[in-house]
């Protein structure tokens, strides 16, 4: 075997930033450049739900821990063109492995394949873990070589293969097996929740800031407010995760890691209320014990109430009111209809001033009922649905009033929000459902 190894790929500035990658949901993209950006991050660039950086060590270690939109930090470390698996295992057993993985640390690969030259992800993953068992029996000099430990469960290494036609890149994942969201204050039996980094992203889209009033009045497992009160907390979100695959890594200066550690636990607490309230006693009673789980019991209040009996709290600020209504899944289509319906009549007819967020499959028909037009709407993906994010301001009145004034035109009579007077709004007879939300 040749000794001639493959270079890394340089991913280095000379001011000494790195390079990474930050993988997120489709649509948060924005969220994640400006956080990056307020960390003096450098030729940060929005991809398909992923952001490419550069970025200083303090900057990269605050961005891990404080990060609400991040999935995933990787380091791309090698990057060459491959033509199949026999030519990538050929220059792969090249590599200098020896400067990013311990070969006596376990390990796993997560393997992205999109090219007809590798027609199987397995078969790609398996000749590049081949590759790295051959490179470092190379290198044992007859002492027996090395086994690798391949752990999938609770590895100490990440490794990510990507490969877009010819192009293979290598990269080392910084977080582990669990993505960042995973925030770790979940209810055990809390029922269809909401992913937390997409809730986040929701909030941040909605421009909800720490300090702003929130209400979430179909909490379910109670996402939106535990997300929103660790954001008005001001703590760092992932500070109670212990098992970063970053520490294992020859580069990690565990001396800084713990002086930015310290440094973003200052917390900074904003008041404002945030409520929560399920129509359902049970999601209710999850939602509580995800909240006491976060230590916000001192900002989330959840109660049980329904919606369509609910009004403003008193004596606050207007701020967002959000709701995940329920999709159709154990909703009959009539009632979903009738509730649709006295969403957007609730919203009209009771939250004046105040702005709206509502979570929905982009194909509901039910969608139609609620009457009111948003003035925002934003394409994410809730799992396997694509939904939209629709935010509506609220107001006395026709839209075309709010947005013209007196001097109406015919032509702007199309944009009038349509809703049924007060008086004839439709009224949702509770199915026989577990919960009041997909949360």
């Amino acid at each position: 075997m040749s000794e001639k190894q493959e270079e890394p790929v340089v991913l280095e500035q000379p001011s000494g930033m790195v390079g990474y990658v930050c993988r997120t949901l489709m649509g948060l993209e924005p969220l994640v450049s400006s956080e990056l950006e307020a960390l003096g991050a450098i030729d940060v660039v929005p991809g398909r739900r992923s952001v490419s950086f550069f970025i200083s060590e303090e900057g990269l270690y605050r961005f891990l821990q404080t990060s609400r939109f991040a999935v995933r930090v990787l380091r791309p470390v090698f990057r060459f063109k491959a033509n199949g698996p026999d030519d990538m295992y050929a220059k792969a057993v090249k590599l200098d492995w020896g400067m990013w993985v311990d070969p006596r640390r376990s390990l796993a690969l997560d393997v992205t394949v999109n090219s007809p030259e590798f027609p199987h992800d397995q078969f790609a993953m398996f000749r590049l873990k081949d590759a790295m068992s051959d490179h470092y029996q190379a290198r044992s000099n007859g002492n027996g070589g090395v086994h690798l430990d391949i752990n999938r469960m609770e590895p100490e290494q990440l490794v990510h293969l990507h490969i877009a036609g010819e192009d293979v890149t290598i990269s080392l994942d910084l977080i582990g097996k669990d993505a960042l969201f995973k925030r770790g204050y979940r209810a055990p039996r809390a029922r269809a929740p909401l992913n937390e980094v997409l809730t986040a992203g929701l909030l941040g889209l909605a421009g909800w800031k720490p300090g702003q009033t929130l209400v979430d009045p179909m909490c379910g497992s109670g996402t939106f407010s535990i997300e929103a009160g660790l954001w008005t907390a001001g703590v760092p979100i992932h500070a109670g995760r212990n098992a970063w695959t970053l520490y294992g890594m020859p580069q990690f200066n565990s001396d800084l890691w713990r002086e930015v550690s310290e440094s973003a636990r200052a917390e900074s607490i904003s008041r404002a209320p945030i409520l929560a309230s399920d129509w359902n006693k049970h999601p209710v009673g999850d939602a509580r014990e995800s909240v006491r789980t976060a230590g916000l019991e001192h900002l989330v209040r959840v109660e049980v109430a329904d919606f369509l009996d609910l009004k403003p709290p008193r004596g606050v600020e207007p701020g967002l009111i959000v709701l995940n209504p329920p999709y159709g899944q154990r909703v009959h289509a009539d009632d979903l209809d009738n509730l649709y319906g006295g969403i957007g009549g609730a919203l009209k007819h009771r939250w004046t001033g105040w702005r709206a967020g509502l979570l929905f499959p982009k194909e509901l028909e039910a969608q139609h009922r609620i009457g009111l037009k948003p003035s925002v709407k934003h394409t994410v993906m809730n799992g396997p649905l694509s939904c939209t994010w629709a935010l509506y301001d609220l107001y006395k009145g026709k839209r075309v009033d709010h947005l013209y004034g007196d001097a109406k035109s015919d032509s702007a009579t199309e944009v009038e929000n349509k809703v049924e007077p007060e008086g004839e709004t439709v009224r949702f007879r509770r199915p026989r459902v577990q919960g009041a939300s997909e949360d």
